[in-house]
């Protein structure tokens, strides 16, 4: 059995690892998890380039920034990153305050953010300039990755919103918190989550890669399954004993869409990486250093995936 250390940020959207765990879908190809939970994607990046974990399921931007050494912090070690598979949008939804009802209230307010230089804030910014909002009226507070995020407006009423991944705008509901915009409102695609590795590590390890990816995929697959529906939420139930079952449902509504879900194929969103990339060339310190979509990832982990 070889082991693999994964990162990944906590919530409900990790169940497809869950369930591959539960049902065997990795263990029987040879496949051990560790998890490392991460408070915000500086420790994530800065961990994956240092050697710390073998793989990331993380914002194909971080993937880019790191790699193209526009990230938060300056990374040392090997930030030679790609993304190996392609999983959803990241269910990005604009979650403000019971207070705030349209974007003309939120002028000098608080909004938070993980880092005002990686993805979901480039996705907030465009949001508030589409409404006419400039960002410089805007008061800036960096709190964490999704779940400090959430709770940090939970115990703070007077950061007024931030990006929320699903479930987390279902979870604040019971505050007032609701949802003012989804990023699927102002963006035509969007790439969000991406399995993300080191090149040098995938080379070496290229087979337990595929491994991973397969065990993911059957997963993901299980998932869809309405007949499993119940049993996966026995899963979440054990693994966020915190969460009540109605939210893990309407959670699983959500990630596991026939149109809008989670890719049971692992394919990327070519043209929503694009978008990713147009917002960095528009919001990122560097626009002129970065490349097409294609640079950024390799399918050939994937494709020999498809074959285990």
């Amino acid at each position: 059995m070889r082991t693999l250390k994964i990162n990944v940020f906590p919530g409900a959207i990790n169940i497809p690892i869950w369930a591959g765990q539960e049902m065997g879908f990795f263990s029987r190809r040879g496949i051990d998890l560790e998890i490392v939970f991460t408070p915000n994607s500086v420790e994530q990046l800065t961990g994956v380039a240092a050697g710390k974990f073998d793989i990331v399921l993380t914002a194909i931007d971080n993937i880019i920034a790191y790699k193209e050494g526009q990230g938060e912090v300056p990374a040392e070690g090997d930030t030679n990153l790609f993304a190996f598979m392609g999983s959803d949008d990241a269910f990005l939804r604009f979650v403000v305050q019971e207070d705030i009802t349209s974007f003309a209230d939120l002028p000098g307010k608080i909004l938070t953010a993980d880092a005002l230089t990686t993805g979901f804030a480039f996705v907030l910014r465009r949001m508030l300039a589409l409404n006419g909002i400039d960002e410089n009226d805007i008061e800036w507070m960096s709190t964490g990755g999704v779940m400090q995020r959430w709770q940090s407006m939970m115990e703070h009423p007077e950061q007024k919103g931030t990006l929320q991944v699903t479930p987390f705008e279902i979870m604040g509901a019971s505050k007032g918190h609701h949802v003012l915009a989804r990023a699927a409102d102002v963006l035509n695609s969007y790439q969000g989550i991406v399995g993300g590795a080191r090149v040098a590590w995938a080379e070496e390890n290229a087979e337990d890669l595929s491994h991973f990816i397969a065990g993911w995929l059957e997963s993901v697959s299980w998932l869809y399954e309405p007949a499993n529906r119940d049993r996966a939420l026995d899963i979440l139930a054990e693994k966020m004993p915190q969460m009540p079952r109605t939210i893990a449902a309407a959670a699983c509504d959500v990630f596991f869409d026939k149109a809008t879900g989670m890719r049971r194929d692992g394919a990327f969103d070519m043209p929503g990486i694009a978008t990713v990339l147009d917002l960095r060339r528009e919001f990122g310190t560097a626009p002129d250093d970065l490349h097409g979509p294609e640079h950024y990832i390799n399918t050939r982990y994937l494709d020999a995936a498809k074959h285990t």
